[in-house]
């Protein structure tokens, strides 16, 4: 039977931070957060999308003439996102690759396929593949079958979640994950909302289910500016993890690459502006969680 498979926008090689040894990452796109500091905003909606990458258009203009919608503008080239149905006309004419179709259909085989490629690098290294987004856990029936035939080779698979998913259709799954990294980006749900459009306790409760039949499960805390990084909230959230058991912790300092990737596929898009933290502040924030009894992941 075929199941709902999502677009995959990103197959990165080579990575070193999404788990142990060296890693193939798969990026699913679609998300039920929209976090404003997000670093991956083409992952948050489900369909495929056009991005512009005005650095290297020529001015040709074949790609307002090939338009099916009128949706570029003669002038800027810019895309009204609103009327572009992201046919990929305008990507296939384009000869300077300032248009990129962001999102591809693959089947269940062609990914493992493209996956078990770097399975030399995995068993030298103790990787394996991490799923991402977007949301992985969003496609249970999806993962469960490529994680079926990937752990007959005997692969570490690891999930990124933002937490907000399913846990019933997800439990079916475990058994074929050896790790997850799951984000917690803020205690007060109030605070949760306005920052990221969805509440948090569906996030905090499968995160307490999760702990009671699964294992291997490490935290992520993408640190914000004048978000989550105050003393206060840095206490609450080791007293929570504490009393989960928990006492590791990976903290992601904030980066401002999401906005540039968001205007690439809205030139409209709300730019998240907050400066970086800075190497003391970061260490300051690192100690604190250190005070408070977690021990600080964080990667240079």
């Amino acid at each position: 039977m075929d199941r709902p498979t999502p677009y995959i926008f990103d197959i990165q090689r080579f990575s070193i931070h999404d788990g142990p040894g060296i890693r193939t990452v798969l990026f699913t796109k679609s998300c039920p957060l929209k976090c404003k500091w997000c670093q991956n905003p083409e992952s948050q909606k489900s369909k495929p999308e056009v991005g512009f990458y005005f650095e290297n258009c020529q001015d040709c203009n074949k790609c307002v003439e090939i338009c099916p919608t009128n949706a570029i503008d003669p002038i800027t080239k810019i895309s009204n996102y609103a009327a572009c149905i992201a046919c990929g006309a305008c990507v296939d004419i384009c000869e300077n690759d300032a248009r990129r179709m962001i999102g591809q259909k693959m089947s269940e085989q062609e990914i493992i396929t493209e996956l078990l490629k770097d399975i030399d690098f995995y068993s030298d290294s103790e990787g394996g593949i991490t799923f991402s987004g977007g949301e992985p856990f969003i496609y249970p029936e999806f993962l469960g079958g490529i994680l079926k035939e990937l752990k007959k080779q005997k692969i570490h698979i690891n999930i990124e979640t933002c937490g907000q998913f399913d846990f019933e259709k997800v439990a079916n799954i475990l058994p074929f994950i050896d790790l997850i990294y799951f984000d917690i980006k803020h205690l007060d749900s109030q605070i949760h909302k306005e920052y990221t459009v969805i509440a948090n306790e569906t996030i905090l409760s499968n995160f307490g289910k999760l702990i009671t039949v699964f294992e291997n499960i490490q935290v992520r805390i993408p640190l914000i500016p004048n978000v989550n990084d105050d003393k206060e909230h840095i206490k609450a959230v080791c007293d929570f993890l504490l009393k989960k058991g928990h006492k590791l912790v990976h903290l992601l300092p904030y980066h401002s690459m999401g906005n540039s990737k968001a205007i690439r596929i809205d030139y409209k898009a709300e730019i998240f502006k907050v400066k970086p933290h800075t190497k003391e502040e970061l260490n300051k924030i690192k100690s604190q969680f250190s005070e408070f009894g977690i021990n600080p992941i964080t990667y240079d």
